[in-house]
């Protein structure tokens, strides 16, 4: 049974190495397939390699013309004709480098999805980097990139090898003499500036009035408010931060099912020798379909999760019909309008994907076995969408950073009083101001990554995509 199951590679549900298929010579001579020796060394198996010392010769016999008959067994039922759906044929891909060559129409197949996979990252190149003006406007997505204007590295840019040599490979000192001369373009302190100079003129207001109203205040009240506040940060800018490792984990998948998806699509439906003359068009077509579909998911993906721009630096969620540039790229015109009318356009690719699979599976085109495992990658996608969705739509209670702005800012009204008597009145602003960039500067990094997806190098990630399904169907010169 086991030397049945290593001698099969084909299609259909109906296994030949189940008990009906392979059970004895005389139904496989019956069959027109199976030879007189066989039969006799199947005997032979049976009866006289047993005894003390024939044992184990006999079962490896036994074993060897087990595997023969099987064989006979497979060439009987390829005979036969194949249920619809599941062709009984043995799958040869083409040894690419090796002297074979492909299919004419698999060549000019690869060809023209090289083009539109081309064509799309021309297309979603960036056109224009953004105005001075949207850069300090905390309303554009711009406000929140660091190193947009320093050049440093950022999480929303994927590294490469020069990136973490800019990044670490260099002298602690230099690495932070950079830091502190790049100081003036941080994100952090440019959202902070308003808020940390204006707890610094409250602290030079109150640290300027007469000494006997300041007299007799103690520092316990804000000790014990500062450790609750630390805390609270702290929780707050660990879940904030888990969204991020999460949303981009969810990314990573995407990547990665999208390339495992291309690979078994070209190994199966483009490079697959084994394919019928008359069936090799239309699994070239479907393929290719199959490739553009997945080539429009991340894009439409990334669409739905970072939305449109209204023109004044606020985002709006994606309407029906909008930015149908990448559909209309790979896609029928009346397809992908289609497309574009729909609710959710990553999940609407998904199921068109699975038509076009399911379709070729009816046809005999593809193999039962590598149907399950696409199907099990698309659910994968299916799954990231899901949690995409669920990160966008559901943040941190915003209860939690409401709760912490207030308790900040009461601990930032009473820090003065605590301070002043003990130092000039200049000296109380200027710690004040460097407590609250502190203290403020906390809970803003966690607010600048609740949103993830304005964060993540989304347009990278989306051409990761393309370049890996580019790979994935390349063939030799």
């Amino acid at each position: 049974m086991t030397a049945c199951s290593v001698a099969y590679v084909g299609r259909g549900s109906d296994h030949p190495a189940s008990p009906t298929s392979c059970r004895s010579p005389g139904e496989i001579s019956r069959g027109g397939a199976a030879s007189t020796p066989a039969a006799s060394a199947h005997k032979i198996g049976h009866s006289e390699l047993t005894g003390p010392q024939g044992t184990l010769v006999g079962e490896c016999f036994f074993s060897a013309c087990s595997a023969a008959v099987c064989v006979c067994c497979l060439a009987a039922r390829s005979r036969k004709r194949p249920r619809r759906g599941c062709t009984a044929r043995p799958l040869r891909v083409a040894a690419l480098g090796q002297g074979e060559t492909c299919h004419p129409g698999a060549r000019a197949t690869v060809r023209e999805l090289k083009e539109l996979l081309n064509k799309i990252r021309i297309l979603k190149m960036p056109k224009e980097q953004p105005t001075a003006a949207q850069r300090i406007s905390p309303r554009h997505a711009a406000y929140k990139v660091s190193g947009l204007v320093s050049g440093e590295p950022s999480f929303t840019q994927l590294f490469s090898h020069d990136t973490w040599s800019t990044y670490t490979a260099k002298s602690p000192f230099l690495r932070w003499g950079r830091t502190l001369a790049m100081w003036r373009f941080s994100t952090v302190l440019r959202s902070t500036l308003p808020i940390c100079t204006a707890a610094a003129i409250w602290a030079l207001c109150v640290a300027s009035l007469p000494s006997r109203l300041l007299a007799g205040t103690s520092p316990v009240p804000i000790t014990l408010m500062g450790s609750a506040i630390g805390l609270l940060l702290v929780f707050r800018t660990n879940n904030l931060y888990g969204r991020l490792m999460e949303a981009r984990l969810l990314w990573g998948r995407a990547v990665w099912c999208c390339r495992q998806a291309a690979q078994t699509i070209a190994t199966s439906m483009l490079f697959d020798e084994s394919l019928e003359e008359p069936a090799q068009p239309a699994a070239h077509a479907a393929a290719a379909q199959a490739c553009r579909y997945l080539a429009a998911f991340p894009w439409e993906l990334n669409a739905k999760l970072t939305g449109k721009d209204d023109g004044s630096g606020r985002m709006r969620d994606l309407q029906p019909g909008e930015d149908l540039e990448v559909l209309q790229a790979l896609l029928p015109p009346r397809e992908a309008q289609w497309v574009g009318q729909s609710r959710s356009r990553p999940l609407h690719l998904l199921g068109a994907t699975r038509r076009v699979l399911h379709d070729q599976l009816r046809a005999g085109r593809l193999h039962h076995i590598v149907y399950r495992k696409l199907e099990e990658d698309l659910k994968e996608l299916d799954l990231v969408v899901g949690g995409c969705e669920r990160l966008y739509s559901s943040p941190v209670p915003p209860t939690m950073s409401r709760h912490a702005i207030r308790s900040i800012t009461l601990w930032l009204l009473g820090l003065p009083f605590v301070l002043a008597g003990s130092m000039p009145p200049a000296a109380v602003a200027l710690w004040t101001f460097a407590t609250s960039y502190i203290f403020v500067g906390i809970e803003e990094t966690g607010a600048q990554v609740e949103n993830p997806f304005e964060v993540l190098p989304m347009t990278h990630l989306c051409n990761v995509v393309l370049f890996n399904i580019e790979e994935a169907i390349a063939l030799p010169p």
